[in-house]
């Protein structure tokens, strides 16, 4: 009986202690992750220049892309090379902004904030410059998984119309490569 005693108070403990662990865990990556970009966007704060030539290489399950783009002043300007199909607006500013943007949305409801039957998560990557801080390789990926907390998932399991959270499938993997070259 006094051994029953005991185990009652060190489950409810090691429970705490192993949710404690995992909160630290996840939230500890989104510490870092934005430390990672603070520091970037601190080192590309202080450049010596500001025009430079942009090249991006992006890979994906379709094949590679690429862009090279001249910014001035953190402005896009004319694109020298394009074979992505998409316009060619690619700054450091709007990469910096892309990745935060990734970053906070890395848990998205679908179809909508409302009825959150699935979630979109996404996971991401970067490598950040050394010297200048841009980034010069990002890794992002985003699957849509069912959201089996929710009394939605369920009650959509029984609906004709919802096509389910893996109908359309993933984003990704998708990879960029970004180099950078300065120019007077």
């Amino acid at each position: 009986m006094q051994r029953l005693r005991q185990y009652r108070f060190i489950v409810p403990a090691a429970v705490l202690l192993a949710l404690g662990i995992a909160a630290m865990l996840l939230f500890g990556r989104s510490v870092l992750v934005g430390q990672a970009l603070d520091d970037a966007r601190s080192r590309w704060a202080q450049r010596a220049f500001d025009r430079y030539q942009l090249a991006v290489m992006q890979q994906t399950e379709r094949g590679i892309c690429q862009q090279e783009i001249s910014a001035d002043n953190e402005r896009s300007g004319v694109a020298q090379f394009n074979s992505c199909g998409q316009p060619a607006t690619w700054t450091v500013t709007r990469l910096f902004n892309w990745i935060a943007e990734l970053e906070r949305s890395s848990a998205v409801c679908y179809p909508s904030e409302s009825l959150c039957a699935c979630r979109a998560s996404i996971r991401t990557a970067v490598v950040y410059d050394e010297q200048q801080g841009y980034p010069s390789e990002i890794f992002y990926e985003w699957r849509k998984l069912p959201n089996l907390t929710s009394p939605d998932y369920y009650r959509l399991l029984f609906d004709q119309t919802f096509p389910g959270c893996d109908k359309d499938g993933t984003g990704g993997p998708v990879l960029m490569q970004i180099s950078l070259s300065p120019e007077p």
